[in-house]
C-alpha cells in the first residue's frame, strides 16, 4: 500500500533533517532544508486539500524539531499550495501519467525546473521571514546557496525514491 511507503518516507525525511542536515551548517550560509522533498515527491494526482494538510503537518513537525516559530509551516504550506501550478508550468501533461513527479514521461529537465521553483519559493519564504528584511545580500546568498544544496539532495532522493515506489 502506498500510504505505508509515504509514512515511512515522512519519518525518514524528518529524521534525516533533524539528525543530519540540521547539524550541517557551512559558515551559516548553507542550511539544507531537505524536508521539502517530502512535498515535492507526493503523488501527482493527490488532491489539493491533502497536499495542504501534509504540507502543514510536515512544516509543523519541522517547527517543533528545529524550534522555529512557524517558519517551516509557512514555507512548506506555500510549497504545497503552489505545487500544482509549478507542476503544470514545468511538466504540463507529462506528469498526468506518472505516480510521482519524477521519471517515466517526465524529463529530468522538467523535474529540475519544478523542484528548483518550489525550493526557491520555500527557501525565500523561510530565510526572508527569518531575517525580516535585514542583511539583504546575506539573506539572498543563503537562499541561493541553500537552494542549490537542497536541489542536489532532492535529485538524489528522487532517484532513490523512484526505484523504491516503482
Amino acid at each position: 500500500m502506498r500510504a505505508i511507503e509515504y509514512i515511512i518516507f515522512f519519518v525518514v525525511v524528518v529524521l534525516l533533517q533533524a539528525l543530519l542536515f540540521d547539524n550541517m551548517m557551512f559558515s551559516g550560509l548553507v542550511v539544507p532544508l531537505y524536508y521539502v522533498v517530502f512535498v515535492l515527491l507526493l503523488p501527482v494526482k493527490m488532491e489539493r486539500l491533502w497536499l495542504l494538510v501534509l504540507g502543514v503537518v510536515m512544516g509543523m513537525t519541522m517547527d517543533v524539531s528545529m524550534g522555529t516559530a512557524g517558519l517551516n509551516t509557512i514555507a512548506t504550506t506555500a510549497v504545497a499550495f503552489l505545487r500544482p501550478l509549478a507542476m503544470n508550468i514545468s511538466m504540463g501533461k507529462d506528469a498526468v501519467h506518472e505516480s510521482i513527479p519524477y521519471g517515466g514521461a517526465v524529463s529530468n529537465i522538467s523535474f529540475v525546473t519544478y523542484a528548483a521553483m518550489l525550493i526557491l519559493v520555500h527557501n525565500a519564504l523561510f530565510f526572508g521571514f527569518e531575517s525580516l528584511g535585514s542583511h539583504f545580500f546575506y539573506t539572498l546568498g543563503r537562499i541561493v546557496a541553500s537552494s542549490a544544496v537542497t536541489l542536489g539532495l532532492t535529485l538524489i532522493t528522487a532517484r532513490l525514491f523512484r526505484k523504491i515506489v516503482a
